[in-house]
């Protein structure tokens, strides 16, 4: 009998000071750590290279100009699972004509972002901006959606886009439906690679009853590197698009190459931007530099 107790009481010493060593072991599994409440954001300039080709079907018209553009985005934490970004964007695009003079379009946006967001899994969210195109003003709204696997992110967006009043010229309204997606790839925290694609479908609606349907298509790619050192970054960008009228028998297509410069706040990495900041932006279908509001 006292031999059965003195193995049972060396047993259980055993096994709990085994399981003492075993908790002493095991690793501290930490919370993650809590999102930055304080507001983030940057501003950009950008310019380069532009060539918008008009297609009559019978020939072609070609205008080669200079764009100017930028922007200010910026993002605050409502609370631990919820921000607001505010967006400010314009651009304009000076060209030359044949006769030897120049003529220029330009368009600007203002909007914001409200969004439900786990910086490290998805953000969902709902958009809307008002903004000027050809001296016509238009407003969009839609919703929109991220997820983060890894390195990569992936974006998309579907909304509606419509000009506000009478836009005259027998023009009663311009409208569209879009869709558009986004890739992005984090070589490493600060160099990014983005594809982005986008398609519209809308109508131009005139006073007397009829309409011309137009369909927009909108590609491009990017390369960003932001220094490890100082709070800035460059980018360089490709972009085209091309828009086709139904009854006009008429096709618009644009190529860009861009430069830019970003001046970041509050954030210290492309990728903290992307899955914490002002990650989101606005493309208008009607505003893009063949769209219906600005095309030559």
């Amino acid at each position: 009998m006292m031999l059965k107790q003195t193995v049972a009481g060396a047993f259980a010493v055993f096994a709990l000071t085994s399981a003492g060593h075993a908790a002493d072991m095991q690793p501290v599994l930490k919370a993650p750590a809590a999102v930055d409440q304080q507001a983030t954001g940057y501003v950009e300039v950008y310019t380069g290279w532009a060539r918008t080709t008009l297609d009559f079907g019978y020939g072609d018209e070609r205008f080669n100009g200079w764009a100017l553009g930028g922007a200010g985005r910026g993002n605050y934490w409502l609370n631990n699972g919820m921000s607001v970004q505010v967006d400010a964007q314009a651009e304009g695009t000076s060209y030359d004509d044949k006769s030897g003079g120049h003529f220029s379009t330009q368009s600007y946006l203002v909007g914001s972002h409200l969004s439900w967001r786990n910086p490290q899994q998805s953000l969902y969210g709902v958009f809307g901006g008002v903004g000027d195109a050809g001296g016509q003003r238009h407003g969009l709204i839609g919703g929109e959606a991220q997820w983060y696997l890894n390195q990569f992110t992936l974006y998309g967006q579907v909304g509606y886009d419509s000009t506000l009043g009478t836009v005259g010229d027998g023009v009663d309204s311009i409208n569209a439906w879009f869709i558009r997606g986004v890739g992005r790839y984090f070589i490493n925290p600060n160099f990014l690679i983005e594809g982005t694609v986008m398609y519209a479908n809308g109508s131009i609606d005139y006073s007397c009853c009829s309409s011309t349907d137009f369909q927009t298509w909108t590609w491009g790619v990017k390369g960003e590197w932001r220094l490890a050192t100082a709070p800035f970054s460059m980018f360089a960008k490709y972009q085209g698009s091309e828009s086709k009228a139904d009854d006009l028998n008429l096709k618009v297509t644009d190529h860009r190459v861009l430069f830019g410069l970003k001046l970041h706040m509050g954030d210290r990495t492309l990728q903290q931007t992307d899955r914490a900041g002002a990650t989101l932006d606005i493309v208008s279908p009607l505003a893009n530099p063949t769209g219906p509001l600005v095309s030559p």
